[in-house]
């Protein structure tokens, strides 16, 4: 296949135009002119930019345990449409991923349904270790109950976890700082108090400092929502620590006052904050403390969040690339940092090989974006929560088209393969 009259966004963040080759899947060739070589397929994407496919290291598709709120092949679409690649779900399942054979059994479910190319993790319970022999691509621990084990908060039980692992991804709220006996006449960000984040840092931190440099693992921060990780985050690295930070999209766009006015729609673990957290994270992504971008995709059906104990969670994986777009055009972040928050950033903490941006040698993981007049926006939402929370955003730019592993799987609003995504 060749992409002729193409303008692409390199992996140093710069943008060429020419024509690009791909066969067996991969790019073999960038060219920078307008004259390509002969091909049984040439696909014209004059008009349009081509991005690097977004890797989204957070997700829930909800599979096994919850396939009505919405499920590995649905979610994967999902994915195509707000021009995501590759996806690392996570394992807060029904049952949990906690062992060898769920393991292997989700493995063969994402195998048999994933559109998009995708990784697992593994639940981290206290006390309890398991050789992956890299069947996932990292050890999820919840300081912060979110299924049916209990919450890790001890030193010890962080302790030996970071001693038996070497990457870790880390629910960063300790939920022993939850006011539980005030829950009904609360907030949800009030029982869920800021202090539940700077004491979990605080018990990574100690855990890390314990052990011998050469010993400590790689830690990531999911999901960051204060001005306090961002922080913290930065003096650590610069400390020398092998530390990354992950924040998503609902905390870039909202606030705790937004949560406040629209009710439990924008209701999520951690909490929505302030505008000065808001704030902190945007400042964090465009100077570079945040590594990545993940939308902690994790649907409920519209009944349940309307219920008198709704649970928390937002779908948000459709809109991904023009969520991104629409902090270039407020400036927030510049077309150079984007290729790193998209796809360098997780591949590089995750080592998934040959998916950090648009070069020869590496997989053909596109996507087709163009400019286009509000009126026109999708209307459609893939997630079967029906509920797109960023309709009143002027977002003006559309994905056109999604390409994995070199196959055209999105296109105009269309899934037009059903060909399955890689296990990275």
């Amino acid at each position: 296949m060749i992409l002729k009259n193409a303008r692409w966004l390199t992996a140093e963040g710069y943008f060429e135009e020419g024509h690009i080759e791909i066969d067996n899947g991969r790019i073999v060739r960038l060219g920078r002119s307008f004259d390509p070589a002969k091909s049984d397929f040439t696909l014209d994407v004059r008009g349009c930019v081509i991005l690097p496919g977004a890797i989204d290291p957070h997700v829930h598709f909800r599979e096994p345990g919850q396939m009505y709120k919405e499920g590995i092949r649905n979610a994967s679409r999902a994915a195509l449409k707000g021009g995501v690649t590759t996806v690392i779900d996570m394992p807060n399942n029904r049952p949990p991923t906690t062992n060898r054979s769920r393991i292997m059994e989700k493995r063969k479910r994402f195998a048999a349904k994933s559109l998009v190319n995708w990784g697992i993790m593994l639940h981290a319970v206290k006390g309890r270790f398991i050789e992956t022999d890299n069947l996932v691509k990292s050890v999820k621990i919840y300081m912060a109950k979110s299924s049916s084990l209990p919450a890790i908060t001890s030193k010890s039980a962080l302790l030996q976890l970071f001693e038996h692992y070497t990457t870790l991804s880390i629910h960063a709220e300790d939920d022993t700082f939850f006011l539980h006996d005030q829950k009904e006449k609360l907030a949800h960000h009030e029982w869920r108090p800021r202090e539940a984040i700077t004491g979990a840092l605080q018990k990574i931190e100690q855990a890390l400092k314990n052990l011998e440099t050469s010993k400590r693992p790689r830690v990531v921060i999911c999901h960051m929502n204060t001005r306090d990780e961002v922080q913290w985050l930065g003096r650590m690295k610069d400390e020398g620590f092998d530390v990354w930070g992950e924040t998503c999209p609902h905390y870039l766009f909202f606030t705790q006052d937004d949560y406040l006015k629209y009710g439990t729609t924008l209701q999520v673990n951690p909490p929505i904050r302030t505008c000065d957290d808001r704030q902190a994270l945007l400042q964090g992504l465009s100077e570079g403390v945040i590594d990545f971008i993940g939308t902690d995709h994790a649907p409920h059906t519209l009944a349940e969040k309307q219920s008198a104990n709704p649970p928390s969670g937002i779908a948000s994986i459709e809109w991904l690339m023009p969520q991104l777009l629409y902090l270039i055009d407020e400036g927030v972040i510049k077309w150079s940092q984007l290729n790193h928050l998209i796809a360098q950033g997780s591949a590089r903490c995750y080592h998934i090989h040959g998916r950090d941006g648009i070069k020869e040698g590496n997989w053909a993981d596109l996507v087709m974006v163009k400019r286009f007049d509000r009126s026109q926006q999708e209307a459609q939402v893939i997630s079967k929560t029906g509920i797109n929370l960023y309709k009143d955003f002027d977002f003006r730019w559309k994905v056109e088209m999604t390409m994995v592993n070199g196959i055209v799987k999105y296109r105009k609003g269309k899934f037009v393969n059903d060909t399955k995504g890689m296990a990275i």
